[in-house]
């Protein structure tokens, strides 16, 4: 179910992506092609221990705020799993069973998350209810179409168009269900477009508030007053929760 990337330029195209979209996803696909293998150490570059324990711990109380003893959980550009299989540990720690979803769309960190018993889903953000469906029909999995909680973990400033990616998490999420974010606040490192492939140089609180309002009804964002080290810079964090 792990596809090439002449495979994945061709389902692009049938979803409807311009030839500029789909280039920049390839080379972002063939830059994080590169970091597969040494992934969950670059994380651990990017943060300090603590800060990676903090992050975890804000994504499960909002979990837990759910009050459900079972959750369907989805990791959007999930990576090679370092978050994913951390949050799962400790929701499992807290007495809530949880059933454990990635999607990517880097062949390798779905090989990853695939070795850390994850199940991957091969997809692009902007259509994850089209990618799931895919995957369903043409790899013969079973994976559901809506989810308790979605969570999307430094991967929100990659995305080309994120408005349209809350759109789409929207449309696969359960009624009642909760969507948290962790990324980066908005800076001025515009350097970072080359060295990361980053598409976007964060966004203001402001900017998540404006952008989340038009898709959900309840919407919170806040500076975490955590940050992650690229070169030596020090960038901000923030948390949006959706619902």
């Amino acid at each position: 179910m792990i596809p090439g990337i002449e495979e994945i330029r061709l389902f692009l195209e049938k979803l409807g992506f311009d030839r500029g979209s789909i280039n920049e996803l390839i080379e972002q696909i063939e830059y994080f092609e590169t970091e597969a293998p040494e992934r969950d150490d670059i994380v651990r570059n990017y943060l300090r221990d603590e800060c990676i324990e903090r992050m975890i711990d804000e994504i499960v109380r909002e979990v837990l705020r759910l009050g459900r003893k079972e959750v369907r959980l989805l990791d959007v550009a999930a990576g090679s799993g370092f978050f994913t299989e951390r949050i799962k540990k400790r929701l499992e720690e807290m007495g809530v069973r949880t059933e454990v979803y990635a999607l990517d769309i880097t062949p390798s960190m779905l090989r990853r998350l695939k070795e850390k018993g994850i199940t991957p889903i091969w997809g692009v953000a902007e259509r994850i209810g089209d990618s799931i469906r895919i995957a369903n029909k043409h790899y013969g999995l079973s994976v559901p179409e809506k989810f308790d909680v979605v969570v999307s973990t430094l991967a929100f400033h990659h995305f080309i168009n994120p408005e349209g990616v809350l759109r789409s998490i929207r449309g696969v999420l359960e009624d009642g269900g909760r969507v948290v974010i962790i990324d980066v606040l908005k800076h001025s490192h515009g350097e970072f477009k080359d060295t990361l492939k980053d598409t976007h140089l964060g966004f203001s609180l402001e900017e998540i508030k404006e952008m989340g309002s038009r898709v959900f009804g309840k919407v919170e964002a806040r500076p975490l007053g955590l940050h992650c080290e690229v070169d030596g810079v020090l960038i901000g964090l923030y948390k949006a929760v959706f619902a």
